[in-house]
C-alpha cells in the first residue's frame, strides 16, 4: 500500500469537501428559531438545567488545553491528574503493542478499557488491534483532532447505571464544536533539540443558511511528527544505565540491560537427543557449561564456556517515537426541520501513517530453539570437522544449540502501521406539546489497523539455510557482517496483521418532567440502546503457523456480540426555593438504572447521588455507583495459542532436567466464552465552596474509593505450577490447568509425575482491585483589574490506598512500587489584557520505586532502593490578536515552550529506554509557534 499517495488523494479529497459549502452565508441563526441542542450533561441523561453537579465532571474547554500547550488528545490525557499507567501510547513500540499513532486513557489506573470514551455522548469502534495478555480493546484518541474539540468533560466516577459497559473508572466525552461560524485557518510548528519537530494545519469552517435554519461544520487537520531517535536522549542512547546512576548502583550488574544475543553468538553442542555434550578439546565435558562455547566479542574467535552475557547495546538500532502523519476530517450538520424537531449528523474520517525501527530480531534458546544441525558448512563441531576423512576422525559430529544470537548482517527491523476510521451518526430530537424532549439517533464506526514488519526471519527457512553443506550456508559462527545478501535474503522475510473494530448502534431516549413535588418537578428520562460490536483480525501465514523468529504465534480472530439495554434516570429536588430551610438550602436525589442483556450474560446496575447544597455557595454531593466491563469480543472468542516461556520452575519434577527453568515450557493462552462481566462498586463524597469574600474563587474536594472485582486476567503460569506441585506432594493429585505426559517406569520409581505438556492459562475471573483517593481542585476567575484579568486552575488526585488481591485472598499493594505514583497534579495560571495572552502551567508526577530487581546492597549492608524521582514541567506561552483595524485584522499568533526547563524523565529501569512512558515524556524542551487566521 502507498501510504503517501494514499494520503495525498485524502488531502484533496477533504480539501474539496471542506470548501464545497462555501455557498452557504456565514450569518447567524435567526433569533425566532427553536433551537433544540443536544438536552444532556456527561454523568447524567438529565437537562443540563435540572442537574445540580452531584457527581464530580472536570471540564476541560479549548483555553485549558492551549494552557498546557497540548497539540493532540493524547497530551491532553498525559497531563490529567486521575489517568494513570497509561501504557498503550505511540512510545510503546514493541512487535506486542499497538503501535502508532495512539492515544489512550486509564482513570483511576483501574486499566486501559475500563473507562468509558465517548464522542458527543455516544461510543466510538475498538481499536483494530488488541495488545497485551489478555488482549484489551480500547479507543484510540488521536483519532479526534483538537481543533474541532469544543470540550473534553471527565466524570470521576463509576457510570454503568447512565452509560452501560465500561463506565468502570469514569467516562471521557469529547463534545465537538457545533456553533462556530466563519473559517478559519491555523498552522503551528513545533521544534526540539533534537527532535521530534512536529507541524500541523487545522482548517474550521462553520456556514449557517440564510434563513438560520442549518448549520454545518467542517473541521480538517493535518500532522506530522518526526521521529525520535534513542541515541538523541541520554538516558535512551545505551542499554546499560550504570553510567547514569551513583554507587551503589552503579556496581550492579542488573542496571546493565544490554543483551546476551549479539552478533557474537553464544552455543551449545548436543547429541542426536538434544541433550548437551561435551566436544574434548572445544567445550567443557561435565557439569552445567557442558558442550557451550562462544564466539568471543573482543578477538572473534570461537572460545568454550559459557560467555559474556548483557553485552550487546540494542539501543543503537532503536527509535524512541515513529515518525507519524495524520489526516483528520469531522463534520457537524445541524437543521431544524420545524420548531419542535431538527436533524443532526457527524461524520468523521481519520488516517495515520507511522515508521518505526527496532533492532534486529534476537534468537534466544528460551523462545525459539534454532538448531543448527551438523550439516552446516560452518558447524565448527559439524561433519565437515569432525568424523572420518576430517582432522577429528575419531570425534563425533555434533548439532549445535543457538542459546543467543542477533544476526545484525541482515539490518534492523522496521514497521508501518497505518490506522483508518470512519464514523457516522444520524439523528432527530424534538419536544413534544407536552413539554418532553426526545432524541433519537444511529450510529456506525469501523476503526481499521494494517501493520507491515519488514526484516523478520522465519524459523523453518532459517533452519533450512543453516542445514546447507555449502558454503552459501547461514553463517552463525563468525561474528558480525560475515554473512553476504545471498545467504541470509531466503529466510528474512516481512509480515503483517490487520484488524478492524466496528460498532453499530441505535439508541433513543425521552426526557420530561413527571410530576410535581413540594420542591419542584421531578425530571425522568428512560431510554433503550441496541448495539452490535465486532473484531475481525487477519495475520499473514508465517505467523499463523507459529514461524517468525522471536514471536510468539499469532491467531486469527472473527466474533461479535449484541447487545441490548435499558435504562432509566430520575432526578429528585426534596428541598428548594418552596420549603427551604436553615442549613438546606437546597437538595436533590437523582436516581438511576441501567439493564444490559448480552447473548452470554446480563447486568442491572443502579446508582444513587446526593447534592445537598447547604447554602447558595457550599455544596455536599455524595455518590454510589455499581458498575460492570462486558467481557471484550477477543477475552471471550480468541482462539487458543501457545508460548514457550523461560525461567518457569517445575518443582514437582526437581532433580529432572526439564524441570529447570532453563528449559522452555509451553504456555497455552486464549478466550473463555464462560467469563463473566467484571464488577465494581465506586463510593464518592466531597463537597464544592465559593469561597466567601473572595470574588470567583471556588474549591472542591472528593474522596473516592473503587473496588473492582472479578478481572479479567490469565493465570500466573508459575502459579500453575507451583499449585500441580503441593497437590501432587499432598495426595498425589494434580492441577487441572497443567497438563502432562503419562508417567514412566521411572517416573513412578522416583514418585513424579510425568514430563510437562503445557500450562492451560484461558483468561478467567480472577483478581480485584481496590483504590482509594482523594481529587481536589482550585479555580479562581479573579476579577479584571488595570493590568488584566487571571484565571487560575489547580487539579490534583492523591491515591492513598491501591491494593490487588489474587484468587487465593493474598493481597498486595502496589502503590509507589514499579509505577504508581501517589499523586498527580496540574496547574494552570492564565492573563489576558485587550489583544494579549499569556498562559503558564505545571504538570506534576510524584516520586515512586523502581521495581525491587533493582534494589542494591551499599557498603553498610543496608538495601537501596532507586526511585523514579518526582517531577515537575512547565509549559509557557504568549499570544497576541491583531486589532480589526489593521491590516492583519483577524490573524492571531502564539509562541510558546513546552517543557520550559528541558527536563529528562527520571530514570526507570523497566524499560530498555530509561523512561517509564505510562507517565513520562521523552519529547524534552520544545519551541512552538502558531498562528491562525479567521476570514
Amino acid at each position: 500500500m502507498n501510504s503517501l499517495l494514499k494520503l495525498q488523494h485524502v488531502r484533496l479529497a477533504v480539501l474539496s469537501g471542506l470548501l464545497a459549502p462555501l455557498g452557504f452565508a456565514q450569518t447567524t441563526a435567526s433569533e425566532d428559531v427553536v433551537k433544540l441542542d443536544a438536552f444532556t450533561v456527561t454523568g447524567s441523561n438529565l437537562s443540563r438545567a435540572l442537574e445540580e453537579a452531584s457527581v464530580p465532571v472536570s471540564t476541560f474547554a479549548p483555553v485549558d488545553i492551549d494552557a498546557i500547550g497540548a497539540s493532540t488528545i493524547g497530551d491532553v490525557i498525559s497531563a490529567l491528574p486521575f489517568s494513570q499507567n497509561v501504557g498503550f501510547n505511540d512510545t510503546a513500540t514493541g512487535p506486542n503493542d499497538a503501535r502508532g499513532d495512539v492515544a489512550t486513557i486509564n482513570l483511576r489506573n483501574l486499566g486501559t478499557g475500563r473507562t468509558l470514551v465517548l464522542l458527543n455522548g455516544r461510543r466510538m469502534s475498538a481499536h483494530g488491534v488488541t495488545p497485551g495478555t489478555p488482549p484489551i480493546q480500547f479507543v484510540n484518541l488521536n483519532s479526534i483532532p483538537v481543533a474541532a474539540v469544543a470540550s473534553i468533560d471527565i466524570l470521576r466516577d463509576g457510570a454503568s447505571a447512565i452509560y452501560g459497559s465500561d463506565a468502570i473508572g469514569g467516562v471521557m466525552n469529547t463534545r465537538l464544536r457545533r456553533d462556530f461560524e466563519g473559517i478559519e485557518l491555523k498552522v503551528r510548528g513545533e521544534w526540539g533539540d533534537p527532535a521530534p519537530n512536529t507541524y500541523s494545519v487545522d482548517l474550521s469552517g462553520g456556514f449557517a443558511s440564510e434563513d438560520g435554519r442549518t448549520h454545518l461544520g467542517v473541521f480538517l487537520s493535518y500532522y506530522e511528527r518526526e521521529h525520535l531517535d534513542s541515541a538523541d536522549r541520554e538516558y535512551s542512547a545505551h542499554a546499560d544505565k550504570r553510567p547514569l546512576v551513583d554507587e551503589p548502583f552503579a556496581s550492579n550488574s542488573r542496571f546493565n540491560r544490554g543483551s546476551s544475543s549479539g552478533p557474537h553468538g553464544r552455543f551449545t553442542a548436543q547429541d542426536d537427543n538434544g541433550n548437551p555434550v561435551g566436544v574434548p578439546g572445544f567445550t567443557p565435558t561435565s557439569g552445567s557449561t557442558r558442550g557451550r562455547f562462544h564466539v568471543d566479542p573482543d578477538t572473534g574467535e570461537l572460545t568454550r564456556s559459557t560467555g559474556p552475557s548483557a553485552f550487546y547495546d540494542f539501543q543503537e538500532d532503536d527509535w524512541l517515537l515513529p515518525d507519524t502523519e495524520r489526516v483528520s476530517l469531522f463534520t457537524t450538520i445541524d437543521h431544524e426541520i420545524s420548531e419542535v424537531m431538527s436533524l443532526f449528523a457527524e461524520l468523521s474520517y481519520y488516517t495515520a501513517d507511522s515508521n518505526g525501527l527496532t533492532a534486529t530480531t534476537p534468537i534466544s534458546s528460551g523462545t525459539d530453539g534454532v538448531v543448527i544441525p551438523k550439516t552446516n558448512y560452518y558447524n565448527p563441531v559439524g561433519t565437515r570437522f569432525y568424523g572420518p576423512g576430517t582432522a577429528n576422525p575419531t570425534g563425533t559430529p555434533r548439532d549445535v544449540l543457538i542459546r543467543n544470537y542477533r544476526p545484525v548482517d541482515i539490518g534492523p527491523r522496521s514497521y508501518l502501521t497505518e490506522l483508518e476510521s470512519y464514523r457516522g451518526v444520524i439523528g432527530l430530537r424534538g419536544r413534544i406539546a407536552s413539554g418532553w424532549d426526545w432524541e433519537t439517533a444511529v450510529l456506525h464506526m469501523k476503526g481499521k489497523t494494517y501493520q507491515e514488519n519488514h526484516n523478520y526471519m522465519s524459523q523453518s527457512l532459517l533452519e533450512a539455510q543453516l542445514a546447507l553443506d555449502t558454503p552459501n550456508a547461514f553463517n552463525p559462527f563468525g561474528g558480525p557482517y560475515v554473512n553476504s545478501p545471498e545467504q541470509y535474503e531466503n529466510f528474512v522475510i516481512d509480515i503483517w496483521d490487520r484488524g478492524t473494530g466496528t460498532i453499530t448502534g441505535w439508541d433513543g431516549k425521552i426526557s420530561g418532567d413527571m410530576v410535581e413535588l413540594p420542591a419542584g418537578p421531578m425530571a425522568t428520562v428512560m431510554g433503550v440502546e441496541v448495539r452490535e460490536e465486532s473484531m475481525k483480525q487477519r495475520n499473514d501465514p508465517y505467523g499463523l503457523a507459529d514461524d517468525v523468529i522471536a514471536q510468539s504465534e499469532q491467531i486469527d480472530i472473527d466474533a461479535s456480540r449484541r447487545m441490548f439495554g435499558f435504562y432509566s434516570e430520575a432526578l429528585l429536588p426534596i428541598v428548594g426555593e418552596s420549603n427551604r430551610v436553615t442549613g438546606i438550602h437546597s437538595m436533590d436525589l437523582r436516581l438511576a438504572a441501567r439493564y444490559e442483556d448480552y447473548e452470554d450474560f446480563d447486568a442491572l446496575k443502579p446508582a444513587a447521588a446526593l447534592s445537598w447544597r447547604v447554602a447558595e455557595g457550599l455544596m455536599i454531593r455524595a455518590s454510589y455507583n455499581e458498575g460492570f466491563r462486558a467481557p471484550g469480543v477477543s477475552e471471550l472468542f480468541q482462539p487458543q495459542r501457545a508460548r514457550r516461556n523461560n525461567g518457569l520452575i517445575d518443582d514437582a519434577r526437581t532433580g529432572e532436567e526439564d524441570a529447570e527453568g532453563t528449559v522452555s515450557k509451553r504456555v497455552v493462552t486464549g478466550g473463555n466464552p464462560d467469563l463473566e462481566a467484571e464488577e465494581s462498586q465506586s463510593y464518592n463524597i466531597g463537597f464544592v465552596l465559593d469561597i466567601p469574600k473572595v470574588e470567583g474563587l471556588s474549591l472542591s474536594m472528593d474522596f473516592f474509593q473503587i473496588d473492582s472485582t472479578d478481572r479479567i486476567d490469565n493465570p500466573d503460569a508459575q502459579d500453575e505450577l507451583d499449585l500441580d506441585a503441593e497437590l501432587w506432594a499432598a495426595s498425589g493429585g494434580s492441577n487441572p490447568r497443567v497438563i502432562r505426559e503419562a508417567q514412566t517406569a521411572s517416573d513412578v520409581a522416583a514418585g513424579i509425575p510425568g514430563r510437562l505438556i503445557e500450562i492451560q492459562g484461558t483468561y478467567y475471573n480472577l483478581d480485584s482491585r481496590k483504590i482509594k483517593g482523594v481529587d481536589a481542585a482550585l479555580i479562581w476567575l479573579m476579577p479584571e483589574t488595570s493590568i488584566g484579568r487571571f484565571t487560575l486552575k489547580a487539579e490534583g488526585t492523591y491515591t492513598s490506598e491501591l491494593e490487588d488481591i489474587d484468587r487465593d485472598g493474598n493481597v498486595s499493594n502496589p502503590i509507589r512500587q514499579g509505577g504508581n505514583p501517589r499523586t498527580k497534579g496540574l496547574i494552570s495560571l492564565s492573563w489576558r489584557k485587550d489583544a494579549w495572552s499569556a498562559y503558564l502551567s505545571g504538570q506534576y508526577v510524584s516520586d515512586y520505586e523502581n521495581s525491587s530487581s533493582y534494589d542494591t546492597t551499599d557498603a553498610n549492608g543496608d538495601v537501596q532502593k532507586l526511585l523514579v524521582d518526582a517531577q515537575w514541567i512547565a509549559n509557557a506561552s504568549m499570544g497576541y490578536r491583531f486589532s480589526a483595524d489593521s491590516a492583519l485584522a483577524g490573524t492571531s499568533v502564539r509562541v510558546g515552550v513546552n517543557n520550559l526547563f528541558d527536563e529528562d524523565p527520571p530514570l526507570y529501569m523497566g524499560s530498555s529506554d530509561g523512561f517509564d512512558s505510562s507517565y513520562h515524556s521523552a519529547k524534552g524542551r520544545t519551541i512552538f509557534v502558531q498562528l491562525s487566521h479567521k476570514f
